[in-house]
């Protein structure tokens, strides 16, 4: 499977200058769990909600004062586009990450591939399975 398909929802992106209630603010406001983090149009960063919970919450640090580039993973392990399936979920499982960047051969980020992604998409390949064994086996039965 390419990687291609997990590149058609919008990304959701921050600047490392912006504070962390901003960065909240936009996660509330499109649902996500994480932001990608650009400088000048290439990704340099990954905040994600528990980066927000530990090092901010934690820490007791105000959100309005401290900025997405204290608190962000840095450069993020990312894969490119040209890859497969397989090698994204051995990247994962390896590095022990939930969340994959999915970049062009110029760096420009096209998408990211959630831990999430590949439970739903695992799940329904999963279901399909069963049916076309069920389907197998009520033939052979008949």
């Amino acid at each position: 499977m390419s990687l291609r398909s997990f590149c058609g929802k919008r990304l959701v992106n921050i600047s490392p200058e912006r504070n962390i209630a901003e960065a909240c603010w936009i996660m509330k406001a499109k649902d996500v769990g994480c932001l990608v983090v650009e400088s000048q149009g290439k990704l340099c960063g990954i905040l994600t909600d528990r980066d927000i919970a530990l090092k901010v919450t934690g820490e007791e640090r105000d959100p309005m004062t401290t900025m997405v580039e204290e608190v962000m993973t840095p450069d993020p392990v990312r894969i490119t586009v040209d890859r497969d399936l397989p090698e994204l979920v051995s990247l994962m499982h390896s590095r022990h990450i939930r969340r994959v960047p999915i970049v062009d051969a110029s760096g420009m980020t096209l998408g990211i591939v959630t831990l999430d992604d590949l439970i739903a998409l695992f799940g329904y390949e999963m279901s399909q399975l069963g049916g076309t064994i069920s389907e197998a086996s009520d033939r052979s039965a008949a």
